[in-house]
């Protein structure tokens, strides 16, 4: 039987709390079962990596990449590139990092040039592109516990 992932680090938390962190005594070792369930928090939501998400991610790359390549013909190539179907979760992350690399690439030949006609529009693109990407990586990370791994508190926050 397969237990699900996000189950499983809940289940995971669920013991540090009601299990492990009350019986800690050493206000250090309180703080750092607390620190491992921030940990936690902030690695479920990553961990199992679904490909729709991946797939609309490597689909803005592109877009905005084509969009790039009006101006910039040489990086009309990273815009294009494509996988065979099926797409594996490894093969999207892979891809992505591809495009990645190609938007700095973008950034290095767009940002100098920025005040010039049409150049503008392509710093204002990329702008808005890595400020969505930031916006929906916030929307996924919880606030971290420092203040309650500091003074080694009981009630961590989920």
């Amino acid at each position: 039987m397969n237990i699900p992932l996000q189950r499983m680090i809940d289940g995971i938390i669920a013991t540090m709390r009601s299990d492990v962190i009350p019986h800690v005594t050493d206000s250090y070792a309180r703080g750092q079962a607390i620190g491992v369930i921030d940990i936690l928090n902030n690695l479920a939501p990553r961990v199992e990596w679904t490909q729709m998400p991946l797939a609309r991610q490597v689909d803005a790359k592109r877009a905005l990449l084509a969009e790039i390549a009006v101006v910039l013909p040489a990086l009309a190539p990273a815009a294009r590139k494509d996988l065979p179907p099926p797409h594996a979760a490894d093969d999207l992350l892979s891809l992505k990092a591809e495009l990645d690399a190609s938007i700095g690439d973008a950034i290095a030949l767009v940002w100098p040039r920025r005040h010039e006609a049409g150049f503008d529009r392509l710093a204002a693109l990329i702008r808005e592109h890595l400020h969505e990407e930031l916006s929906a990586e916030m929307k996924i990370t919880r606030k971290p516990l420092f203040a309650e791994i500091a003074r080694g508190g009981a009630e961590a926050g989920t």
